[in-house]
């Protein structure tokens, strides 16, 4: 999935997509993920469901029926792996009504993230999409630190193809990293004497290098500040944390010596991909 299709998500959700024969049934799984606070559409076949997948970057889970005319929903299940694993994060989840140990395994082995028979009540399918949206951010997140941590690596001009071992990124000190890290902080709030903050919000970025600051000082800060540091309205820093505790990014844990409070701290994988990307500011940029 591209950064564009994401960026514009605010609440940092992918689209469902429903796969079911049967109308009503699809219809009814919409309207039960609409009252969720999903986005959700249905096709009414496995070969309508690709064509949809790949004109429209933003699905990224597909809720499947098994028993399907043409091809089957395990069919589909292998399709959606073969053309789309290499190209974005899907999470999958199979419904049935036909339920058994063998289309379970089925499944699994198909890479579907959780398997449900019909009837599905609410709470289960509620349950089942947190945990498909968990999954999805984690993935998302993971592509994320893939792919910043390959575009570092490419020679100047060339940041597409990877990089020669002939270009390797000069080592740095924390304590010039977090003058970096600083300045960047400095940048954006200058941007906003001149050009409406509002218009380049960008708080999950915000709140990265707020985070980078805190660990280059070897501290951990509470939700609150970091919220303030985001500058958005604080439900909105609250989901936007949630989102990166949820993609791998960060980690949140209560205050051992205050319970009414929680922690922050980016995560190890996370910081050394912003490492990186400091470093090649200060090489390749000049920041």
């Amino acid at each position: 999935m591209n950064a564009k299709a994401i960026a514009e998500r605010d609440n940092a959700q992918c689209r469902i997509l429903v796969v079911d024969d049967d109308r009503a049934t699809a219809e009814e799984v919409v309207e039960a993920a609409h009252l969720l606070g999903y986005q959700c559409g249905y096709a009414l076949d496995a070969a309508s469901a690709l064509r949809t997948i790949a004109e429209d970057e933003t699905i990224g889970i597909v809720v499947t029926d098994v028993q399907m005319p043409g091809m089957t929903g395990l069919s589909l299940l292998d399709e959606l792996s073969s053309r789309f694993a290499s190209q974005r994060p899907l999470v999958t989840l199979v419904i049935t009504g036909f339920g058994s140990i063998d289309v379970a395994v089925a499944a699994m082995r198909n890479e579907a993230a959780d398997f449900l028979t019909k009837p599905v009540s609410r709470d289960d399918l509620a349950a089942a999409l947190r945990r498909a949206m968990r999954k999805w951010l984690r993935l998302c997140g993971e592509r994320s630190l893939a792919a910043l941590s390959a575009s570092l690596r490419a020679p100047p001009g060339d940041l597409g193809q990877p990089a020669s071992p002939s270009t390797p990124l000069a080592p740095v000190d924390d304590a010039e990293l977090l003058k970096i890290t600083r300045k960047l902080v400095r940048m954006r709030e200058q941007r906003g004497q001149f050009l409406n903050p509002a218009l380049f919000s960008d708080p999950m970025w915000d709140i990265l290098l707020d985070l980078t600051s805190a660990r280059l000082e070897q501290k951990t800060v509470p939700v609150s500040s970091v919220c303030q540091a985001a500058g958005v309205p604080m439900s909105t820093a609250l989901r936007q944390i949630r989102s990166l505790v949820d993609m791998g990014l960060i980690r949140r844990w209560s205050d051992p010596l205050d319970r009414r409070r929680d922690l922050l701290a980016i995560n190890d994988e996370a910081m050394d991909a912003m490492r990186q990307y400091l470093t090649y500011l200060r090489d390749r940029v000049g920041v």
